[in-house]
């Protein structure tokens, strides 16, 4: 995941940090918390670690963190071109 991107929490994500209705690991929910829409992927892997990338991807599958275009595109080719797990 390209570090230059900025995630942004989607409206179910402020919902999420507010009622905790997913109920979240709580790594995963560190991370939501700390997504402020002005943190770049690479602060984010800074702060909470390589792992960053594959959370904030289950964070926008769970529809909690949204981004532009681009970096939608660029998940989709990732996909496409990752062995299946």
């Amino acid at each position: 995941m390209d570090p230059t991107f900025i995630p942004r929490k989607t409206t179910s994500g402020a919902e999420e940090v507010r009622t905790r209705a997913h109920k979240l690991e709580a790594r995963l929910r560190a991370l939501l918390i700390q997504i402020d829409g002005s943190k770049r992927v690479g602060d984010l892997q800074a702060t909470i670690g390589a792992g960053a990338a594959d959370d904030l991807r289950k964070l926008h599958e769970l529809g909690l963190v949204g981004w532009d275009d681009s970096l939608a595109n660029s998940l989709a080719k990732q996909r496409r071109s990752s062995p299946p797990q």
